[in-house]
């Protein structure tokens, strides 16, 4: 007879895992907006582009979606600090 699913020690430490992700995605959602708003008064107000700042809305978004994919059980590898921030791609870096 197999045991249920919250007799697994394993289960147990991914939900605090779950649980402090999901914290981290609510600062980094705030951070992801405060950054998408700075970046589009920027390029409202001129043709000016902000590289960093780019950067820093694109890489985020992705930290976003690695979050959503743990806390959604698509994946069992746990986002940043278990692994590297990610990068943006060389041709998504060029076209913004």
């Amino acid at each position: 007879m197999n045991k249920p699913g919250y007799a697994d020690q394993d289960f147990w430490i991914r939900l605090i895992f779950m649980i402090v992700f999901w914290a981290v995605l609510n600062i980094a959602m705030s951070i992801f907006g405060i950054a998408l708003l700075i970046l589009t008064i920027i390029r409202f107000g001129s043709q000016y582009e902000f590289p960093l700042l780019n950067s820093v809305v694109s890489t985020t978004a992705r930290f976003i979606g690695q979050i959503f994919d743990f806390l959604s059980f698509q994946t069992e590898e746990k986002p940043f600090p278990f692994q590297d921030w990610p990068e943006t791609p060389e041709n998504e870096s060029k076209d913004i």
